[in-house]
């Protein structure tokens, strides 16, 4: 190999370090970075074919300068023509590439660090698209159920309970109790709320039984509940329909409405009335409610719906 030719890829390598060095500091995105990997491995292929086509080059000049300095008029024309159109041919070639001379090219270690930043951005886009996919659910009761639907999964089941429906002070709200790891202490205090289970008071099939009740996780964000409809709005997502319950309104405690689950379950072997958290149909009083569309004395539903 000629001196002049090494002298040309020397140069050549020099600024392609150089560029990729600069290359290396600036801030990339994701996509580029994956562009970039690809086009230098692409090159880098290319890189091989053209090292052994200038290598064949490089061969033949050097066969080709071997003849003797001193040539009668005529002889050797073509050669000395073919001599410079390849010592054309590789000079320039020299300067728009890098010869990959062996395993310590510079482009290795460029493409090995974008390699590894590529996956170490995908690797934390996963775990941002995970982070996204947790925040984007959602968590609610199924009363009346131990299941839940399918498009949703069970944290837990257990039965209803809250305060006692004579209480003035209860709590208005109802809860979900879990049968399963309980965890109590004693109490060392004078003055305590109280926590009872449920009851429907439905003077049906269910009366006097306890109610219970599904705590579940929707893949859905957002979930709500629809009183006096059976229909989710176009674009949510039916999770269970029912009927609209809540405590007396002559109770002194308050209470608030919740929607059981139609089918009413209840927890085998609880038809003793021993009361507490009371759960009754809820009915349509027309005056202040508008009728139509409602009608007075009519059963209320209930659909929760999610999306």
């Amino acid at each position: 190999m000629t001196l002049s030719v090494i002298f040309f890829l020397t140069t050549a390598a020099g600024c392609v370090l150089a560029a990729q060095d600069q290359q290396s500091r600036q801030d990339v995105s994701l996509t580029e970075l994956v562009a970039t990997v690809e086009s230098l491995l692409d090159r880098i292929q290319g890189l091989e074919a053209e090292k052994q086509s200038l290598e064949m080059r490089v061969e033949r000049l050097e066969t080709l300068c071997s003849f003797p300095d001193v040539l009668l008029p005529g002889e050797g024309t073509a050669d000395r023509n073919e001599a410079v159109s390849l010592a054309r041919d590789s000079q320039t070639q020299a300067r728009a590439v890098v010869v990959r001379s062996d395993d310590s090219d510079p482009l290795v270690p460029v493409v090995t660090q974008l390699t590894e930043r590529v996956n170490e951005v995908s690797a934390g886009l996963q775990a941002l698209k995970n982070e996204m996919t947790e925040a984007s659910t959602s968590v609610f009761v199924r009363w009346g159920s131990s299941t839940c639907t399918d498009s949703s999964v069970l944290v837990y089941s257990g039965e209803v309970g809250g305060s006692h429906f004579t209480s003035p002070g209860a709590a208005a709200n109802y809860l979900c109790l879990p049968l399963s790891n309980v965890t109590l202490v004693d109490i060392t205090v004078n003055n305590y709320a109280q926590l009872y289970g449920g009851e429907y008071e439905s003077q049906d099939a269910h009366q006097e039984k306890d109610p219970v009740c599904a705590v579940c996780r929707s893949s859905r964000a957002t979930n709500v509940m629809i009183p006096a409809t059976t229909v989710c709005p176009g674009g949510w997502t039916l999770e269970y329909s029912g009927w609209l319950m809540t405590g007396a309104p002559t109770h002194s405690a308050a209470s608030e409405f919740i929607c059981l689950d139609s089918k009413m379950e209840e927890r085998t072997g609880s038809e003793e009335n021993n009361n507490g958290k009371l759960l009754y149909y809820t009915a349509t009083v027309c005056g202040s409610l508008a009728c139509p569309p409602y009608v007075n004395g009519k059963r209320v539903t209930c659909v929760v719906c999610s999306k």
